[in-house]
């Protein structure tokens, strides 16, 4: 055998060596972008859900004081639990004609906010006829 052969083995060796790393970096890099991005949408889902029951919570009191006073606070507040800090939901009147209420409830944690409008009517009780979720 030449010098000349032995030394395009080897180089071809060194450029098959080569690629073989760059395709399992990509490979690595990809895996790891894909697993970051599933953990985010995880957790965005989480905050999701964890604000939806927060709002629910200010919506029961807001009915309760509604109830109980026939009216309806500005806000409500939740304290905190677990992982989450305080909450205050604000609560804005749309309308409220006999016994017949319409109002929006609101409330945020971190970067998540939800708002939900609901129309309420109050005789001996209080009967929910309509509750959407606003933008």
């Amino acid at each position: 055998m030449d010098k000349k052969n032995v030394s395009q083995n080897g180089f071809v060796a060194l450029i098959t060596l080569l690629v073989i790393v760059a395709l399992v970096i990509l490979i690595g890099v990809s895996t790891s972008l894909l697993s970051i991005n599933d953990l985010q949408s995880a957790f965005a889902g989480k905050r999701s859900e964890e604000i939806v029951n927060i709002l629910e919570a200010c919506v029961e009191d807001v009915l309760l004081t509604l109830n109980e006073t026939n009216t309806l606070p500005s806000s409500v507040t939740i304290p905190p639990s677990g992982i989450l800090p305080q909450v205050v939901c604000s609560v804005i009147m749309n309308s409220h004609v006999g016994n017949n209420w319409d109002f929006t409830v609101s409330g945020a944690v971190d970067n998540y906010a939800k708002k939900v409008q609901i129309q309420a009517v109050r005789d001996t009780s209080v009967s929910i006829t309509s509750w959407e979720e606003v933008n």
